[in-house]
């Protein structure tokens, strides 16, 4: 029972841990909380939603995944011309990257909520959910899935950062926009591949989340906050960190919630967040980022 708890807390981890590297990478080059990455994340498990119910025959797992991944990257896109761009060009007060995000997170719950109202939707099966055994061990065949997708995803994005071309400029930019600009670097071309990034990740994250949940407004909002509390506690514009740190918390929360129940859960998992936090404020990287709110 132990190891099949701690396989179902690596998988939620990993969901996790996708939007928890949305919002870090964001906050890595631009050094804000990107509080409209919830917002988006709920918009893209209804377009998912939609997107399977639109056919008799639902599409393939990998097309629902990659239609929503590309609404994803153009939510993202246009959500930073709307919310952010103005405000970079004119170096408004930092106080004004905290105001749109949580502006533009509220109106796509808002709007949502008047579209779709508080009911809640099911995605349509797109296969069996069944159960399989690996020795002792059951496993679910949506929680793999899940769990292989979001940790085909998570290697993809750091071999990207870490590996190649655009990842060296992405960690450039992160470190000293002026300095990257002075090497020939668009600082500005950087700023919407991550935005085009962070807006993949939630279009992934919300097809996972619309099928291991119910789809509602306040779907990507409430998960933002575990993701939120991952990248704080892996430390603040650290990919790596916020995963590791994301992948804990899930395993942290499924025993939890076998030893005590859903409901006190939470209230213990908060406490120790907060003890973490005044033991090691700096986070599992070890290095403090300053944030703009």
């Amino acid at each position: 029972m132990t190891f099949q708890l701690f396989i179902s807390g690596i998988s939620l981890g990993s969901v996790y841990a996708l939007i928890a590297v949305g919002f870090a990478i964001v906050f890595s080059i631009l050094k804000f909380s990107n509080f409209a990455h919830g917002g988006m994340i709920s918009a893209c498990a209804y377009i998912g939603y939609f997107f399977l119910s639109a056919f008799e025959t639902p599409p393939p797992f990998a097309v629902t995944v990659l239609f929503t991944t590309v609404c994803g990257v153009l939510l993202a896109l246009l959500v930073d011309v709307v919310a952010y761009r103005r405000i970079r060009r004119k170096q408004a007060p930092n106080i004004y990257y905290f105001l749109a995000s949580i502006t533009i997170a509220i109106l796509i719950e808002q709007i949502l909520s008047v579209f779709f109202g508080k009911n809640l939707y099911g995605y349509p099966a797109i296969f069996k959910n069944t159960t399989f055994n690996i020795g002792s061990i059951r496993f679910s065949s949506v929680d793999t899935l899940i769990l292989m997708v979001s940790l085909a995803i998570l290697a993809v994005l750091l071999y990207v950062i870490n590996g190649t071309r655009i990842g060296l400029a992405i960690r450039a930019v992160a470190i000293s926009p002026s300095t990257s600009r002075l090497m020939g670097m668009n600082s500005d071309v950087i700023i919407v591949v991550v935005f085009a990034i962070a807006g993949a990740l939630a279009g992934i994250s919300g097809v996972l989340l619309g099928m291991k949940y119910s789809v509602y407004p306040s779907l990507g909002p409430s998960m933002m906050i575990k993701g939120f509390i991952a990248s704080v506690i892996g430390g603040l514009g650290s990919l790596g960190g916020a995963i590791t740190a994301a992948v804990a918390l899930g395993i942290v929360e499924i025993f939890l919630t076998y030893w005590i129940g859903s409901l006190s859960a939470p209230i213990v998992l908060f406490g120790i967040m907060l003890v973490f936090l005044a033991i090691r404020p700096e986070g599992i990287s070890g290095r403090f980022a300053k944030d703009k709110v």
